[in-house]
């Protein structure tokens, strides 16, 4: 709001010519509300644009407010010339005509200036998947990314690769008028798996039809869920299969999961839960979207009790936990901070049972990439409840945990609540 507004001195010459018009200022307005710096955007003509420039100058403000805190900003201000009205021209310290106040000046968006590729991840190659990563994150007045957020991802191994990417963009700021302002930008990461058809990725991944053939309709996966490693078997260093049939549905989510087959429990429920958790393209007949039914088979490794390779996060975390060097959150640098998380999905088993309500404890470890891993089951009113859980932990993503200044793994709980979904 103006606080001190003193009116423009008619130029004496455009007075005399009867020239008049109007002048549009803009004014990047300090903390303390005065004028730090002011410019003609436009102006009828030269003499009344100066003229209008001058006045400004010496106006007064109260300043902006963000937040409760004084900021800077920037405002437009027309101002008009009337060689009629010139008789009748306000005194300073009086409010300008209604159609002369100052108002905040337009925004423009921040934008990407410079993006860079991902590295796609190693752990994936042999699975031929395509990724995507969509994120927001705030860009400062400086053009710096901060705080940044994953909002989605087709599978939870491309994150970390794409917020790597991220760190090296460069960006322009949004701007309020001639101001440099913080804002909130949206983007994608993508990952392009090179010469992968859907047949080579269905079969990749081991999803064929249900006598095992390839698939004649190949409903590409999208949104990718892997199955959780068991701990407990694990810690035993023993390893199995699963096989699960399922249905893609016309919306293109997955639906009577059934399995077929597992070495051990665990690993058929660990399937089934990725599974309901997966989401493919929709396919049709040429006309319309169809479901298909298919059957994909998953191997679970067997790490020996003596495994310790670093460069297999899995087997570094298992050997660690067999001689308990993985302790607590307590005493890190900072609070762990998470950077991508999705809610379980309801365990449709469950759907026929009367949609019970339920609860679920899960423990896990984030590494000391920031990665979730490992989550192991603690309780859970239906084990339906703790794998769903599971599942979703797997996936999620923290900023790195650091102790001393130097990456840790830590070993966290966190409880879940499921409520009935509407039939």
């Amino acid at each position: 709001m103006l606080r001190t507004w003193a009116p423009p001195v008619y130029p004496p010459d455009a007075l005399q010519q009867k020239v008049g018009g109007i002048a549009v200022v803009r004014m990047v307005v300090d903390e303390k509300g005065d004028v730090a710096s002011a410019r003609i955007l436009e102006a009828d003509d030269p003499r009344l644009g100066a003229a209008a420039l001058a006045a400004a100058r010496q106006w007064r403000f109260t300043p902006a407010l963000d937040d409760g805190k004084a900021v800077a900003c920037s405002l437009d201000a027309p101002v008009m010339f009337s060689p009629a009205d010139e008789a009748k021209k306000k005194k300073p310290g009086i409010v300008p005509p209604p159609n002369q106040t100052p108002q905040p000046s337009p925004r423009t968006p921040a934008k990407q200036s410079a993006t860079y590729a991902a590295d796609y991840p190693d752990s994936l190659n042999a699975r031929k998947i395509s990724g995507l990563v969509r994120f927001k994150c705030s860009v400062g007045s400086d053009g710096k990314a901060s705080a940044i957020r994953v909002i989605a991802a087709s599978h939870a191994d491309f994150v970390i690769p794409a917020l790597l990417s991220i760190d090296q963009w460069e960006f322009t700021p949004a701007m309020q008028g001639d101001l440099p302002v913080k804002s909130e930008i949206a983007g994608d990461v993508t990952f392009n798996a090179l010469a992968a058809s859907t047949a080579d990725v269905l079969a990749a991944n081991q999803i064929t039809s249900p006598d095992g053939t390839p698939p004649a309709l190949q409903p590409k996966p999208i949104v990718v869920a892997d199955p959780v490693l068991p701990l407990d078997l694990l810690l035993k260093g023993e390893g199995g299969s699963a096989t699960v049939a399922f249905t893609v549905g016309e919306d293109g989510r997955t639906r009577d999961v059934e399995l077929r087959a597992a070495t051990n429990p665990e690993f058929g429920s660990a399937l089934v839960s990725a599974l309901e958790a997966t989401v493919f393209a929709t396919v049709s007949d040429g006309i319309k979207p169809v479901p298909v039914q298919l059957l994909q088979h998953a191997d679970f490794p067997a790490l020996a009790p003596t495994a310790a390779d670093d460069s297999d996060p899995v087997a570094r975390l298992v050997a660690a936990l067999r001689n308990k060097q993985i302790g607590s959150a307590q005493g890190l640098d900072e609070r762990l901070t998470p950077i991508y998380r999705v809610a379980p999905v309801y365990p449709a088993g469950l759907l026929s049972q009367g949609r019970p309500a339920g609860h679920a404890e899960i423990e896990f470890i984030i590494d000391r990439d920031g990665r979730a891993r490992l989550p192991n089951i603690v309780s859970a009113t239906n084990m339906d409840f703790g794998w769903a859980a599971a599942t979703a932990v797997a996936q999620w993503i923290f900023k790195a945990p650091h102790r001393g200044g130097k990456p840790v793994d830590v070993k966290v709980r966190i409880p879940f609540d499921f409520k009935a979904p509407q039939a």
